[in-house]
């Protein structure tokens, strides 16, 4: 698969293709269901697959006061979509020379002229264009009058309810990772680079690597039974996500203790899995009693993921 991430760096695209685009932020099971038509499409007509898409969300460029938290950052992205059988992605910032396109001049600018789309696929719900004036409705018609195909997939739905972004970062909020996990068709997970905390956590004797989640989503505060990623390693353990109230801490930190693993790794990329929640956060009396604490964590946690059947793909 390759990746592109501006608009300048894109070489001339001369096979004719199938397109979707879009945020995709989580390829939840409905971003999957488009994903499998565009794939399905380009298997049978010999045209190679894109997906176009804006990274970070656009309404950080429109209104960023109403962006939401992100589900899953870009390298996460590419990493899922080299799985789901993409030939090309495309990911770009969302800036004035996007947000001035009316529909026609998005359709032919840069389906058409840049991605050389024979066929179009997006959901039920797209929006594209000048002030969102395009849908799906308004693609089908500019595609019969320029001579390419247009497919519309319907809603997938989970318990009745359509998927969708909001609902998945509405259930991971409310702390069911269960739900959130049944619409990702994973487990539910956040990157990020290990750096120095404090060190409280060694002096207590559980050491922690400490993640920057950047805009990511987390669960509630509370410790949470994981499994996480490090480089090609994978490591049981647990994370605490939370001000630390305990120590009067105020800065919310995502520190994870990891199981059988004392190394230095600041500055390497740690991939956190949320299994089960095990606790809320709270204040402890003394040290004494935390570190107890602790000590049972780390059984509900082996317990948990010695009986976990979610599955994580490795």
């Amino acid at each position: 698969m390759q990746s592109f991430y501006n608009l300048e760096a894109i070489p001339e695209l001369s096979q004719n293709s199938v397109v979707t685009f879009g945020v995709f932020d989580g390829l939840h099971i409905g971003h999957q269901d488009v994903l499998d038509k565009v794939c399905s499409i380009a298997d049978a007509e010999k045209l190679t697959s894109i997906l176009f898409g804006f990274y970070p969300h656009p309404l950080s460029y429109l209104a960023p006061e109403k962006c939401p938290p992100v589900l899953m950052c870009l390298p996460k992205r590419i990493e899922i979509l080299q799985h789901l059988g993409i030939d090309t992605t495309i990911f770009i910032n969302f800036d004035e020379s996007i947000a001035s396109m009316t529909p026609d001049t998005f359709v032919n600018t840069i389906l058409l002229d840049m991605c050389c789309a024979k066929h179009v696929v997006v959901g039920y719900a797209c929006q594209f264009g000048k002030d969102r004036q395009g849908n799906a409705g308004l693609l089908e018609t500019i595609g019969k009058q320029s001579g390419f195909d247009v497919s519309v997939v319907p809603p997938t739905q989970l318990n009745g309810l359509p998927v969708h972004s909001t609902r998945i970062r509405q259930s991971i909020a409310r702390g069911d990772l269960g739900l959130a996990s049944q619409l990702l068709g994973r487990v539910y997970s956040v990157s990020g680079t290990i750096v120095q905390g404090d060190g409280r956590g060694k002096q207590l004797g559980f050491p922690t690597a400490n993640i920057d989640t950047g805009e990511q989503l987390c669960p509630p505060n509370g410790v949470y039974a994981i499994q996480a990623k490090l480089e090609e390693h994978w490591l049981n353990g647990v994370v605490n996500i939370g001000i630390r109230p305990t120590f009067n801490g105020t800065e919310f930190q995502v520190e994870s203790h990891l199981f059988d693993f004392d190394e230095i790794v600041y500055g390497e990329t740690l991939e956190i899995f949320f299994i089960e929640k095990i606790r809320s956060e709270r204040k402890f009396s003394t040290i004494h009693a935390l570190r107890q604490q602790i000590n049972r964590d780390i059984v509900a946690a082996n317990e948990i993921l010695d009986h976990q059947s979610q599955v994580i793909t490795k």
